[in-house]
């Protein structure tokens, strides 16, 4: 039930207050551009990357899909709660790919228990997937879309350095996840033969490709925050290095140009480069997470902190009484009972008509005494916290543009976040327009389910354009 229809301005005022930290000046975006550029060409440095926060790990992908690839491909796209299962229909002719998959949750215990559980809960999944479709005696190549820092030394090595996200299955930090995986599907019997391994974002990128030779930018706005990019491989001071110790064949790199970095900008701030910017709200979310003090930026912009943010501001709105009378609402009390969802549904109200916000707060959180002035604020604070990382992903996407220089460039993106929320793309380029330089021309393209076509693109290019 809503009731009082009067707003108290002083209420507002007082809560504008509270939210006036979480609204930077473009000054600030431009210096949290710069510190990001400054952190990204360190991590390009063989010699100052242990010390940067964006790691900028090569993926070991050295050429994008043309569109001409074909045949029938899996990808496996792991990338945060839920997993994707995907067969692939690449046609050659430069088409949009025809994508069958099956979309399963992720069981607490699996995502916290051993890396083997996890990965047989994995291949178990791809073997039932294929014996629905009458597939079981069909040899197939498959990409895996694994959306966690990993240190590559090749397409298919790739060494998980953490866990985040909720996740921290024991066994696998330090170990080949090609390796475990492919050891879990072969229990299965199923024959799948994993060939590659990237991040969702550099599959985004891949998947873009297919249709667009301009895309030079893969960006991933959901549970996590993360971005790939094209890079001219002579910039990469490890490749270099790589090659010059015989670790990589030198007659392999010798033609090639570029290679797609996974830049896992969610750790920028780790060196303290965001405490200014920083409130005592994203403190607590921090403190609270299972590994405080790491991945930052992630913190402040993605989907998996974002409506525990909101939440901690509105206790704290709360126990000042400018919320529900002072009284905090039972289901407000405990910890991530605010979905990120519901910043997308508030934002989709428009300022005079309140309907999603009030039976977000009626009917999800059970607040059985709602006023105007209450859903207002509410409203309020999620479009504070929404434009904050709209705009700092934005900040980091200009840091990108800006050290590529290329005149035109193509953004392929994806995730929950920027899908759902109705104005999030608005205000990234919003932002870019205001920190980039005229001369750089940029286009945001939504490359839905970008990571599981992408991969299983990958895949194709890797097996030469057949199958086993």
């Amino acid at each position: 039930m809503m009731h009082a229809p009067e707003v108290d301005y002083a209420v507002f005022k007082g809560v504008q207050d509270v939210m006036k930290d979480f609204e930077l000046s473009i000054e600030d975006y431009l210096d949290i551009k710069n510190a990001l550029l400054a952190a990204l060409r360190s991590g390009l440095k063989l010699n100052r990357r242990d010390k940067s926060s964006v790691k900028m790990y090569p993926s070991y992908v050295t050429r994008m899909p043309t569109g001409n690839e074909c045949g029938q491909y899996l990808a496996l796209d792991l990338g945060g709660t839920n997993f994707r299962v995907c067969l692939v229909t690449l046609s050659g002719k430069q088409e949009p790919p025809i994508v069958e998959q099956r979309t399963h949750s992720i069981p607490v215990e699996k995502m916290c228990g051993t890396g083997a559980e996890l990965f047989d809960y994995l291949a178990m999944n791809i073997h039932e997937f294929l014996r629905l479709r009458g597939l079981l005696e069909k040899q197939f190549y498959l990409g895996f879309t694994y959306s966690f820092p990993c240190e590559q030394s090749g397409l298919n090595t790739s060494y998980l350095v953490k866990w985040t996200k909720g996740f921290s299955a024991s066994g696998v930090v330090g170990r080949n996840v090609s390796d475990l995986l492919q050891t879990s599907i072969d229990k299965t019997g199923a024959h799948v033969k994993c060939v590659a391994v990237v991040n969702d974002t550099v599959g985004t990128l891949a998947a873009c490709s297919l249709e667009d030779r301009r895309c030079a930018v893969g960006l991933i706005v959901g549970t996590g925050s993360n971005a790939a990019y094209l890079e001219d491989i002579d910039k990469v001071e490890l490749i270099t290095a790589r090659r010059m110790s015989g670790e990589l064949n030198e007659e392999e790199y010798k033609s090639v140009k570029c290679v797609v970095i996974n830049m896992e900008w969610g750790a920028f701030g780790e060196s303290g480069e965001l405490d200014y910017y920083r409130t005592p709200f994203d403190e607590a979310v921090d403190k609270e997470s299972i590994f405080p003090g790491k991945q930052i930026f992630e913190k402040m912009c993605s989907g998996m902190y974002l409506g525990e943010l909101v939440r901690q501001i509105l206790l704290f709105l709360t126990e000042k009484g400018y919320l529900f009378d002072g009284i905090i609402p039972d289901r407000l009390r405990k910890r991530e009972s605010f979905h990120t969802k519901y910043i997308s549904e508030t934002e989709r109200d428009p300022p005079h008509l309140l309907y999603s916000t009030l039976y977000m707060l009626t009917e999800d959180l059970l607040i059985s005494s709602v006023s105007i002035q209450d859903c207002r604020i509410v409203r309020y604070v999620c479009e504070v916290i929404g434009r904050r990382a709209a705009h700092l992903t934005g900040a980091g996407i200009a840091a990108v543009l800006e050290h590529i220089k290329r005149p035109e460039v193509s953004i392929g993106i994806d995730g929950s976040l920027y899908k759902l929320h109705p104005r999030f793309r608005e205000r990234m380029t919003d932002i870019l327009d205001k920190l980039l330089p005229p001369t750089i021309r940029f286009r945001l393209r939504l490359s839905e389910d970008g990571s599981g076509k992408g991969a299983a693109a990958i895949a194709a290019v890797v097996s030469n354009d057949s199958l086993p």
